[in-house]
């Protein structure tokens, strides 16, 4: 360490410089419009001040409001992007600011703080309408506290660290999980009569979520959880009803889960940077100055793998990273570490060699995180408010859709003629409904799974009608047939991004099913190409086919769910796509047998096998013998060889 070699009022300039000019690089890619996911629910929280879903991010929400009303610059979905900017910016800065603290070169401050900065997941995050930069300052401002007592073993900083932990806890539960790991620190390097006086910090620090039961007994038009009574107040803010989405099945799990964090941690360092931290693990536990230091992140990052994989599910653990902003945080601290032991043993004009690292992510991460140009979520919404008709009932679905379409309505008050009905929002069962579908059109944005005798649900492009059986089908409504920006490539599509796009093929896919079986064809084949990870999809898909009587078609999609996910879908009845093939499989020795029984009979002997008359005098016997659906499939076999259409294999 270099002691004394620390400015305070220099350095404090120096990390407001950074600060401002990652804000402005933030702010260059920041998205204009609603992103997917929980944006839309949380954007529309912070403009009429309601309770999202849990933990209904009270301090979000209030520090949110503030900032649109003092920020009058643009779309409200606009502001929070830039939100996000500037905060993710502040964490990078106080990242800067708690290396030098600890005397680091301030090339290795430097260093740490853009190794954060221009990760890939934490930069996801800067300039979308979600919690997770604020999150990082709270995470960042904790540590600096924490080492300051422990360096100078001041008890008021100790208390900031636990009061910082406790609000931060009020915009994210991690900074709760945060404190239990703090916690323990303490009392692994010697503090440990200071922790109980601590605790009461972090419950000060929870205040802000008092605004939950004082706000929603104002009833605003978002009020998840109705948490105005104790048990609804618990149910939101200890996330009752998530906890069975968990992947995690048996302890052999969190080796997969751990590789997986391993993994990403190299991903998100760009490796060198891993290996910077790796070498500022080695080197502070062998020195006695830093070694109860180093261990406080690593305490940290072990608490935030050990929460996800309690109960995180299989897109929370394997696609969406960003729950792991607080390690990637604590490994940029841990590289910066590394980095000052590297530069001690540098010569001097090679110093600003450990740069290229986060250079290297700002180059190749910038067109990736760029969404000046993002539409897509927004212009979905739009299709499907387009294809209602006006007083239509919506009932909505899917978080990637009914978040969109909340704040397109709460917030900039597009359709209010359509009932927007909040399907599990706040997990209350809806009232019954009792409509007369002439009279009172029903839609949906996904399939209710109904059986009822006396309505059919009609696919009629991105959206599902309730109608009487038997009726003539409807024509397609299509406000458009591709998404904007869909098809561009400086657009970026993260996986929530692609599910939507993928969503939307499907769909008209599944409106051409009856009405145009080689266009539905075309439309499936894109919504695989354009999300090609979803095992819902093809699972989705092989129902489809198989419905079709198309069983290669139908095996190579089950098949293609089940390299995805071996495991039941996220779903109540929890379908294996497994299962599936088997029956398939089953079904098709049984047909094989039937079909080899009519080849030999001389309508069929006479057709050359594999042409479309073939298939055509095939459905024809497989019908006449009670095979309805394998008569379907050789009828659109041959439809598909006429038209010269060749499917593309869905299998992975």
């Amino acid at each position: 360490m270099r002691q004394g070699s620390v400015r305070p009022d220099r350095e404090v300039v120096l990390a407001a410089a950074l600060t401002v000019a990652l804000s402005v690089i933030y702010a260059a890619g920041a998205c204009p419009t609603i992103y997917v996911g929980d944006s839309g629910e949380l954007v529309a929280a912070v403009y009429v001040l309601g309770i999202p879903h849990p933990t209904g991010y009270p301090l979000y929400i209030l520090l949110g409001k503030l900032w649109t009303v003092l920020l009058p610059v643009g779309s409200i979905a606009y502001r929070m992007s830039l939100f996000s900017a500037f905060w993710a910016a502040v964490a990078c800065g106080v990242l800067y600011r708690l290396c030098r603290g600890l005397d680091l070169h301030p090339v290795a401050a430097l260093v740490a703080a853009l190794l954060l900065a221009f990760s890939p997941s934490f930069w996801g995050e800067a300039n979308v309408q979600r919690v997770y930069s604020l999150n990082a300052v709270f995470v960042a401002l904790a540590t600096a506290a924490a080492f300051g007592w422990y360096r100078r073993r001041k008890p008021w900083l100790l208390v900031l660290a636990f009061f910082v932990c406790g609000l931060g806890a009020a915009n994210h539960t991690f900074m709760a999980v945060y404190a239990l790991a703090l916690a323990v620190w303490v009392m692994l390097v010697g503090g440990f009569r200071r922790v109980a006086a601590a605790t009461g910090a972090f419950a000060i620090g929870l205040l802000p979520y008092l605004y939950l039961p004082v706000r929603s007994r104002m009833n605003p038009p978002l009020d998840w959880g109705n948490p105005e009574t104790l048990q609804g107040f618990l149910g939101v803010v200890l996330r009752r009803g998530f906890w069975e989405r968990a992947w995690i099945e048996s302890p052999s799990d969190l080796v997969t889960i751990a590789i997986d964090y391993v993994r990403s941690l190299g991903v998100e360092l760009a490796w060198a940077g891993s290996g910077l931290a790796v070498l500022g693990i080695i080197a502070s536990l062998a020195s006695r100055q830093r070694r109860g230091l180093v261990l406080l992140p690593l305490l940290v990052m072990a608490a935030n793998l050990a929460a996800l994989a309690a109960h995180g599910s299989r897109s929370d653990i394997f696609i969406w990273h960003r729950y792991y902003i607080p390690s990637y945080a604590m490994a940029a601290l841990l590289a910066g570490l590394g980095c000052d032991l590297l530069l001690a043993h540098l010569p001097r004009p090679l110093a600003v060699l450990p740069l290229l690292i986060p250079a290297f992510l700002l180059v190749s991460g910038w067109r990736e995180c760029d969404r000046s140009r993002y539409r897509i979520a927004e212009d979905f919404a739009h299709a499907v408010l387009t294809s209602v008709p006006p007083g239509a009932h919506l009932i909505a679905t899917d978080d990637n859709i009914l978040f969109v379409l909340i704040y397109l309505q709460m917030v900039e008050h597009q359709r209010p003629d359509v009932d927007l009905i909040l399907q599990g929002v706040g997990g209350a069962d809806l009232p019954p409904l009792r409509f007369n579908p002439e009279t009172e059109p029903l839609f949906f944005t996904h399939h209710p799974n109904w059986n009822l005798p006396a309505l059919e649900i009609v696919p009629i492009g991105v959206v599902l009608q309730a109608r009487r059986p038997g009726q003539l089908l409807p024509s397609p409504v299509l406000p458009v047939l591709r998404l904007e920006g869909e098809d561009d490539p400086d657009v970026p599509k993260d996986y929530l991004t692609k599910n939507l796009i993928g969503h939307f093929h499907y769909m008209l896919g599944f409106t051409f099913e009856e009405r145009d079986w080689l266009r539905a064809r075309r439309e499936f084949a894109t919504a695989a190409a354009a999300l090609p990870d979803n095992d819902v999809l093809f699972y989705n898909l092989g129902l489809i086919f198989r419905r079709n009587g198309l069983a290669d078609d139908a095996i190579d999609s089950f098949q293609a769910s089940h390299a995805i996910n071996p495991r039941h879908l996220a779903s109540l009845t929890a379908p294996r796509a497994a299962d599936r093939i088997e029956e398939l499989l089953a079904e098709q020795q049984r047909l094989a047998k039937n079909e080899a029984v009519l080849a030999t009979t001389p309508a069929l002997a006479a057709a050359t096998r594999g042409t479309p008359a073939y298939h055509r005098r095939l459905a024809e016997l497989l019908e006449a013998r009670g095979e309805p659906v394998a008569a379907r499939g050789h009828r659109l076999q041959a439809l598909e060889l006429e038209a010269g259409f060749v499917a593309p294999r869905l299998s992975r």
